[in-house]
C-alpha cells in the first residue's frame, strides 16, 4: 500500500472511532445524569434512562423499541430468592397487574413477606410483594414472568393472565370468620375488630363477608407502586388492565367465584382503584 493510501485510510479509521467515541460518551453522560431524560440520535437509537442503576432497551426484528424502562421498581427491597420465572412478557413488560392478598401471616413485617417469598418459589410461584410496613419487595426483573393468578381469564387477555400481568402480593390474612364478638383467620389467629372490614353485600369485586385490611401503608405503597407502574412504561401498561384477583378469577373472569381477594382487604373497589391510579398518573 502506498503512502498516501495509508494515510487516507488511517484518517478515516480515526474519523469512524472518533464519531463512535463521541456517541458512546453522549450515553454515557446520560445514563449517569441524576435526572431522568430521553434522547434520541441520528440513528433514531431511542434511550430512556430511569436512574443510575436501573436501564433497559430492548427492540424487535425490525428495530423498533419495544419497551424502555426500568426493570426494578427503585423504591423496592431487592431479594435474592430467585423466584421462577417462565420467559419473558410479550413486549418485555407487563400490560396491568393483578392484586393479591397472601392469605397468610403478616405480624413480623419484611420477615413475613421474605417467608411468604421462600414458600412461593418452593410452589414455582413469582410476584412483587408489599409487607405490612408498606416496603416494596421485588425479586423477579419486570421484563419476566412467573406463575401467579392461577386459572384465570379477562376479556381482551384471554386465558392465564400470569403471563401478561404482574403480579403484587400483599402480607394479609384476607377473608375471616367471625365468633361470636371476634374475628379470626383461617390459621386461628384473632384479629382485632379495628382492623376489620365488613362488606354487607355484594359490590363490584367485593364479596360479602369480614375482610382483614390492608394497612395504610400497604394501600399507599400499592397506589405508588401502580403509578410508577404506569409512567415507567406508559405505552405498554394499561391501567384498565389493573386487576383483582377476584376479577380475573371471578365471575366475570372464568364464570365463578375462585378467588375472593384483594375483595374487602382493600378500602375501595377495584374499579375505584383504576380511577385513582389514572388521575394520580396525570396530576402527580
Amino acid at each position: 500500500m502506498k503512502k498516501n493510501e495509508l494515510s487516507e485510510e488511517l484518517n478515516t479509521s480515526r474519523m469512524y472511532f472518533s464519531n463512535l467515541k463521541n456517541k458512546l460518551q453522549k450515553y454515557i453522560n446520560i445514563i449517569f445524569d441524576e435526572s431522568k431524560s430521553m434522547i434520541k440520535d441520528d440513528d433514531n437509537f431511542i434511550v430512556k434512562v430511569e436512574n443510575k442503576t436501573n436501564y433497559e432497551v430492548n427492540f424487535n426484528e425490525q428495530g423498533k423499541s419495544l419497551s424502555t424502562g426500568s426493570l426494578f421498581y427503585p423504591k423496592a427491597e431487592r431479594t435474592n430468592i430467585n423466584l421462577i420465572n417462565r420467559g419473558n412478557y410479550e413486549g418485555n413488560y407487563p400490560v396491568g397487574a393483578v392484586v393479591h392478598y397472601t392469605a397468610g401471616h403478616f405480624s413480623n413485617g419484611i420477615q413475613s413477606a421474605l417467608n411468604t417469598l421462600n414458600e412461593a418459589k418452593l410452589q414455582g410461584y413469582s410476584f412483587m410483594i408489599i409487607a405490612y410496613d408498606g416496603t416494596v419487595l421485588q425479586d423477579t426483573p419486570l421484563n419476566k414472568w412467573g406463575e401467579h393468578a392461577g386459572e384465570s381469564n379477562w376479556n381482551g387477555l384471554g386465558s392465564q393472565v400470569s403471563n401478561k400481568l404482574v403480579g403484587i402480593e400483599i402480607c394479609n390474612a384476607g377473608l375471616l370468620e367471625k365468633r361470636g364478638d371476634k374475628y379470626y383467620t383461617w390459621f386461628n389467629t384473632e384479629i382485632q375488630k379495628d382492623q376489620v372490614r365488613e362488606i354487607k353485600s355484594n359490590n363490584d369485586n367485593q364479596v360479602a363477608g369480614y375482610f382483614h385490611k390492608y394497612s395504610i401503608a400497604q394501600e399507599a405503597s400499592l397506589i405508588e407502586l401502580l403509578v410508577w407502574l404506569k409512567k415507567n412504561n406508559p405505552n405498554i401498561f394499561n391501567e384498565d388492565y389493573i386487576l383483582g384477583h377476584d376479577e380475573v378469577a371471578g365471575p366475570r373472569g372464568i364464570g365463578k367465584s375462585r378467588k375472593q381477594d384483594p375483595g374487602g382487604a382493600l378500602s375501595m373497589t377495584m374499579t375505584e382503584l383504576r380511577e385513582l391510579v389514572k388521575k394520580k398518573t396525570l396530576h402527580d
